[in-house]
């Protein structure tokens, strides 16, 4: 599972290289109306468009780190008996089983259950193990409601807890509520890449990608914890 934390690290780089190219085109804007790169003429519609960009890469980060973490933890899990797991863990895979065959007739899903059934008596081998996204776009409540579902031990520092309460110029929500419908209007063409981020300025979403990366560390930590202590173990060991 270190792998979370080195996948996480190398993400916050990348983005730290983004928004460090953008502060770099914003300088030379206050110099000038334009910069020139031999053909190419870069003006501030040219940074607006930059500053969406940082806004999705900063939420595909989250997502990204996520996906990821439900992987791994898959992985994890895997390689015990099903009879060894807790209850969270359990009902978390049968949550996920339960799911494939939501929009199947009677028989399909009666054949879902079965296979569960006999995976979990361990007549049959589990070859693949996932567990279900919660419904939605990853935000800070979502993260944590994943992890309460399966019991992970996630506890917030006081600065990362002050830093993503609600806040009005988030519209009352918190930086990674923010941060997911921004992106989400971006994405789905609410907002256009030019118009997407104009209301922010680049120390603006360094402070959001602060706040968010941030919780991601702490989220990191604790999922890893809970997979390097096997505490989706009826007896952790």
């Amino acid at each position: 599972m270190t792998q979370l934390r080195t996948a996480l690290a190398d993400h916050i780089e990348e983005f730290n290289d983004h928004i460090k190219l953008a502060h770099a085109l914003d300088r030379r804007l206050v110099e000038s109306e334009q910069v020139d790169f031999g053909e190419t003429t870069l003006t501030v519609r040219h940074l607006l468009t930059i500053k969406s960009g940082l806004i999705v890469h900063l939420y595909n980060i989250v997502e990204s780190v996520m996906t990821l973490t439900i992987e791994e933890l898959g992985k994890a899990v895997i390689n015990t008996s099903p009879r060894q797991w807790s209850s969270s863990t359990l009902k978390e895979w049968l949550r996920f089983n339960a799911a494939i065959g939501n929009n199947g007739n009677e028989d399909t899903r009666l054949e879902v259950i079965h296979k569960a059934a006999l995976k979990l008596l361990d007549k049959d081998p589990i070859d693949e193990l996932k567990f279900k996204k919660p419904s939605g776009t990853w935000s800070d409540k979502l993260i944590y409601s994943f992890s309460q579902r399966l019991e992970v031990n996630f506890r917030m520092t006081p600065k990362v807890a002050r830093e993503n309460q609600p806040l009005p110029k988030y519209g009352d929500k918190t930086p990674l509520e923010f941060l997911a419908d921004r992106r989400n209007a971006i994405a789905h063409g609410r907002r256009s890449f030019e118009r997407g981020a104009e209301d922010l300025t680049l120390q603006d979403i360094q402070k959001l990608a602060d706040a968010t990366l941030c919780y991601m560390e702490l989220a990191v930590d604790a999922f890893q914890d809970f997979a390097d202590r096997k505490s989706f173990l009826t007896v952790a060991v």
